[in-house]
């Protein structure tokens, strides 16, 4: 990522390496973009992001091989040796117990530093450690010759048993305490080779086989590229992971700015994704290329989450700071809620302009329903009548069809027209227009963004599907939460009017702990890290929406649910909507799904009826999607 400064707003840059896939128009590289003086965020290495694609690989096929097989473990990755019973605040307690500072003396000094790469606690296989290596993903772009290939496998490999024993001696000593001669299971991963290439490289070379067979315990060579299970009963042992993963371990999550984030609870997990993904103005060069060019009327279109609407703000933005009035339109009521919230980010940027003694534009909400009868005629004079000096500004998202009608009309009454619009259907936009497609995910993880792009409005409808994102994500954020209305204690023809549903949403929100203040660890990333405890920022109630697409009042089995189990409830309605669009009340809002195109929220408890409705609802997660779906119905997977 880059900051660069658009409009006056810092905003991050998400670039991809030359030639990689998505990337459609270079970085824009002009002075109004670009700017020496603005800090840069450190520059990852190349190697640290194929660290983390080969990592990520592995517990994708770990999770995989969990839900097929109904398993059940508890996994850690890149755990720091002296991070295991580091909080300061159990360091008297953690005095009694094996650490990592006391190795036995008959064990190297070195041995007290290092990782695990993976670390699974298994019920039958006892401690799997394992080692990954990434090697292999780029041996064709830098054409690399067979032997050096073979050679640095050979490297990798070597590395990788010295690491696993090391490994090894250190888990056994910390459960020494607990479960004395626990089986450790060593595990070698290379994720991006084949077992033949593995084959190819030892072949020949004994010592190597042998330290491989004693690490691993394979008695054939043959076996060393294969699957091995060394199955074992760790039942009988008292091996508590909560000393691991619990409250006395510090975990960090690199990022690439401070501070480093102590993530413990799944509450903390969805809430940093849900900033993760918008709490900073991110772009595309693509999108900043479109701002910098700024054409006076342009058509966007895309899938949900690609940034439309950021587009649109920061053009009104822009035209703004230039002293320009902006008109934002609402040309029916599935766009209200979008321009409402357009409104007032503008608003906000002109009061932040006049404390700064600037006069600029201001802005302007209009609301129209093009669906009616003589409405298109009236939008076209308001506008016209709105122009100065044959100029206009205007921005309008979620724009329905009909639309071009009122673009055809206005054009030959204000000749300087500045229109940009947005919409999901890429076949609303009036000829003769600049269309721009955006389809690369920038707004949602790729938990959310996978459930989407299976919705029939993106297989059969008129929805460009997702193209590649050609960045990594900032993580894949939490699993899609899926609660099923039937069975024992459920009522009514549907989650709506169902009690029991309303207590299992409750349920879930409690587990998130939303509303709950909690204090947590934080080590900032500097040359001499140090420790604090700060409050951690949690989900709040106003960050949780549910939708629906059939009726709902505050009677409705949902509502009454959701009010018995203590939540904030309210069902929204007409006069709302402000309130809505600018998550101003500390509620959990119950809204049509149409209603709230445009909006975001970090959790979104869908209410499933049709799966062309349900996409307008889950599209507007940020982080954690929950659906709650009829067992008599068939299930979008």
């Amino acid at each position: 990522m880059t900051r660069q400064s658009v409009a006056g707003q810092e905003v991050l840059v998400l670039t991809s390496a030359p030639g990689q896939a998505g990337q459609s128009n270079p970085v824009p590289t002009s002075s109004s973009s670009a700017h020496s003086s603005i800090p840069q965020p450190p520059r990852l290495q190349d190697s640290d992001v194929r660290d983390d694609a080969a990592m990520q690989r592995i517990f994708v096929c770990l999770q995989k091989m969990c839900e097929e097989n109904s398993d059940v473990m508890v996994g850690m990755t890149q755990l720091q040796f002296g991070q295991y019973l580091g909080e300061p605040c159990y360091a008297a307690a953690a005095t009694h117990l094996p650490r990592p500072s006391n190795l036995p003396p008959s064990l190297p000094h070195n041995w007290k530093q290092g990782d695990f790469d993976v670390l699974l606690i298994h019920r039958q296989y006892g401690l799997v450690v394992c080692e990954v290596k990434a090697f292999g993903d780029n041996i064709q772009s830098v054409n690399m010759s067979q032997q050096d290939i073979d050679e640095n496998i050979r490297k990798k490999l070597t590395e990788a048993v010295s690491q696993l024993d090391k490994a090894e001696a250190m888990l056994s000593h910390l459960v020494s305490d607990i479960a004395p001669g626990l089986p450790v299971t060593k595990v070698i991963a290379f994720p991006n080779l084949t077992a033949r290439q593995l084959q190819q490289a030892i072949s020949g070379d004994n010592l190597l086989i042998q330290d491989l067979c004693r690490c691993l315990g394979a008695g054939d060579p043959a076996d060393i590229p294969e699957k091995r299970e060394a199955r074992c009963d760790a039942s009988c042992h008292r091996l508590d992971n909560e000393i691991f993963c619990g409250p006395a371990t510090t975990v960090t999550v690199p990022c690439t700015s401070p501070p480093r984030v102590s993530v413990k609870t799944l509450g903390q997990a969805v809430w940093w994704t849900g900033q993760c993904y918008t709490a900073v103005i991110t772009l595309f060069p693509e999108q900043l290329h479109l701002l910098n060019m700024a054409p006076p009327r342009l058509f966007v279109a895309g899938p949900p989450g690609t940034g439309k609407t950021v587009v649109l703000l920061m053009m009104g933005i822009k035209w703004l700071r230039c002293g320009h009035p902006v008109c934002i339109v609402s040309t029916c009521n599935e766009s209200r809620a979008a321009c409402i919230m357009l409104y007032h980010l503008l608003l906000q940027t002109v009061k932040t302009q006049q404390s700064a003694g600037v006069s600029p534009g201001q802005p302007h909400l209009l609301q129209y329903e093009l669906y009616r009868d003589g409405e298109a005629e009236k939008v076209v004079n308001d506008l016209s009548q709105a122009a100065r000096g044959g100029s206009l500004y205007v921005i309008a998202d979620e724009v329905t069809l009909g639309f071009h009608t009122v673009y055809d009309k206005l054009l030959t009454q204000v000749p300087h027209l500045h229109l940009w619009a947005a919409s999901y259907y890429h076949g609303d936009a009036p000829a003769g227009w600049r269309v721009e497609y955006l389809t690369r995910p920038l707004r949602s993880p790729p938990a959310v963004v996978r459930e989407v792009e299976q919705n029939e409005w993106i297989t059969k409808h008129n929805v460009l599907p997702y193209s590649e994102r050609g960045v990594p994500d900032h993580t894949d954020g939490p699993p899609v939460r899926r609660l099923c209305h039937g069975g024992q204690g459920h009522s009514g023809d549907n989650s709506v009017d169902c009690v029991t549903c309303g207590r299992d949403v409750a349920s879930f929100l409690h587990s998130l702990r939303v509303g709950v203040t909690e204090n947590v660890t934080t080590t900032a990333t500097t040359a001499t890290s140090t420790t604090g405890t700060t409050t951690q920022p949690c989900l709040q109630w106003r960050d949780v929406l549910v939708v629906y697409w059939t009726d709902m009042t505050d009677d409705s089995g949902m509502v009454n649910g959701l009010k018995e189990a203590g939540i904030p409830v309210r069902v929204m309605n007409d006069n709302d909507i402000d309130d809505v669009a600018t998550a101003r009340s500390n509620v959990v809002w119950v809204t049509h799904g149409f209603h709230v195109s445009g909006l975001e929220r970090k959790v979104v408890v869908c209410l499933e009826d049709h799966d062309t409705d349900r996409f307008h609802g889950m599209s507007r997660c940020t982080s954690q999607l929950v659906i709650v779906y009829d067992d008599d119905k068939t299930k979008d997977k």
